[in-house]
């Protein structure tokens, strides 16, 4: 799994898909953190639903970088189509990883000190957002959906429902905790079994669709 993730690393770094989607979410950091007197808790709702957009965004970007040709010698080789998700959900999420730092340490910097609880609030929103974007960016690839205006329009529809159902137990109901200032403990704990559940039904429907139509 790991010689996959690598793979797809190279694969996406050398297409250079990423950099519209990461240089606009640097781009409202920067714009974001800017004020050194706003609560934090409010603005890391605002990145962390941006990182769920991106992530989404960096997962169908690299799945659809091959072709079906290569995409059938890439399974063969892994061997496991369980190996080819993991390893490009581990790609995804690395990114996100490095993102999540980059936006701490931004926010830190620019408010002028490093709330450890604060920071840790924001830290475990932003990874449990990713895990919600690779869920919907998975099926919403190239692997199950071959043209792109079909992908995008499911991408969309399913990030909508994520990012602004209010009832749906899954993103929302965190980020409007935060941007509202309200504890976020009790959502927090629901959006990271949410994500976790929904990331491991995206794998393994994903996978089952694959097997079913090799």
């Amino acid at each position: 799994m790991l010689a996959m993730t690598r793979y797809y690393l190279a694969l996406l770094g050398h297409s250079q898909r990423y950099l519209p989607a990461i240089l606009a979410y640097l781009a409202l950091n920067t714009v974001l953190y800017t004020d050194p007197k706003s609560p934090l808790l409010p603005q890391y709702g605002i990145s962390a639903g941006s990182l769920l957009v991106v992530s989404c965004w960096l997962t169908i970007a690299m799945l659809d970088i091959e072709d079906p040709v290569q995409r059938l010698i890439t399974f063969s080789h892994a061997r496991r189509r369980r190996s080819v998700l993991g390893g490009a959900t581990l790609a995804v999420f690395g990114c996100a990883v490095v993102l999540t730092l980059v936006t701490l340490a931004w926010s830190g910097i620019r408010s002028g000190g490093f709330p450890i609880g604060t920071l840790a609030i924001g830290a475990a929103t932003h990874l449990v957002c990713t895990l919600f974007g690779i869920a919907i960016g998975l099926p919403c690839s190239r692997l199950l959906i071959p043209r792109v205006g079909w992908s995008v329009l499911a991408a969309i529809f399913a990030l909508a429902a994520v990012l602004l159902v209010k009832w749906l137990p899954l993103a929302n109901p965190l980020l409007r905790a935060l941007t509202s200032q309200q504890p976020p403990g009790g959502p927090l704990a629901v959006a990271v079994v949410a994500a976790i559940a929904g990331l491991l039904v995206s794998v393994t429907v994903v996978g089952h669709l694959l097997r079913r139509n090799a």
